[in-house]
């Protein structure tokens, strides 16, 4: 049996060893992907734990090889809280390994890139979906469903998304669920042009692009799911204090009610500038 932090550093190597083999042109070995993902099905059952681990393990890697760690064990997260069988749990989880892995073809001076990008580079970017859909199909290994996953996952509701700008029911289901799994791993993870922002104001954030962009469905289904597991975690507060949330109301999530943790305790509404959530001495409620 594998625990989630070896399953987790699993995930890097095989991510980071198709990454250099892409860049390399070497052969091509996806065996490990189909994998990993049934050794996750069958031995991580414990979803909380798996998202504390993401939380503690998040900037320990480069990001190019994180990322689709992060999104694949949100969105196979995701996947179990919507009661998908494991045959679909597993399709989800490779696609979401493999959802980025067309970046590979991109040079790290774009991808890393802080000022803004040109025209050329944009469309570069843009076409990672495509070129990872023509790398995973090009070795007969995965089905039409995971192949679709990669293809679309930047395809959003409204029809504003790409490459095909389809809309609403017409992307695949592992597409809308990697959608918000990749928002939220975004948002919360340090990059070389954007600081990370805190957990809770990457789902008010998500909350707010559900009306349009986002499967309203999924997001509500991960919103109320992460509420419950932030709740009791211990935080940073910006006054330096170590805090525990009391309380989240739905309404104004990046806002929760926390008690900090004082010789005299006291509740306070404050903006929540780093979580702790993933520090086991500080995952209780405090005392009162």
């Amino acid at each position: 049996m594998f625990s989630i932090e070896e399953s987790y550093n699993q995930a890097i190597r095989i991510v980071r060893n198709i990454v250099e083999d892409i860049r390399f042109s070497r052969q091509l070995y996806f065996e490990p992907v189909k994998a990993w993902s049934c050794q996750i099905c069958q031995s991580i059952t414990d979803d909380f734990e798996l998202l504390a681990i993401i939380h503690n393990f998040k900037d320990k890697n480069p990001y190019m090889y994180s990322h689709p760690v992060n999104v694949a064990l949100i969105s196979y997260v995701i996947g179990k809280w919507m009661n998908m069988d494991g045959t679909k749990l597993e399709n989800l989880l490779c696609a979401g390994l493999l959802h980025d892995i067309g970046k590979a073809r991109i040079k790290d001076s774009i991808l890393d890139k802080e000022a803004d990008l040109t025209p050329d580079e944009i469309e570069k970017i843009m076409a990672h979906p495509v070129v990872g859909y023509k790398i995973i199909s090009s070795v007969n290994l995965f089905n039409i469903q995971i192949l679709q996953g990669i293809l679309f996952h930047h395809e959003r509701m409204d029809g504003s998304g790409y490459p095909l700008e389809l809309k609403g029911e017409k992307i695949n289901i592992y597409s809308r669920i990697i959608a918000v799994a990749d928002s939220y791993d975004a948002i919360t993870t340090n990059k070389v042009y954007r600081k990370k922002d805190s957990p809770l104001k990457a789902l008010e954030e998500i909350q707010e692009n559900s009306t349009q962009q986002l499967d309203v469905a999924i997001c509500k289904i991960f919103i109320h799911n992460l509420i419950n597991f932030f709740n009791g975690r211990a935080i940073l507060l910006n006054n330096k204090q170590i805090g525990s949330i009391v309380r989240i109301n739905p309404a104004a999530i990046a806002k929760p009610m926390v008690c900090s943790v004082l010789p005299i305790c006291f509740f306070l509404r404050v903006r929540i500038l780093y979580a702790y959530f993933i520090l086991s001495e500080f995952c209780q409620n405090t005392d009162m």
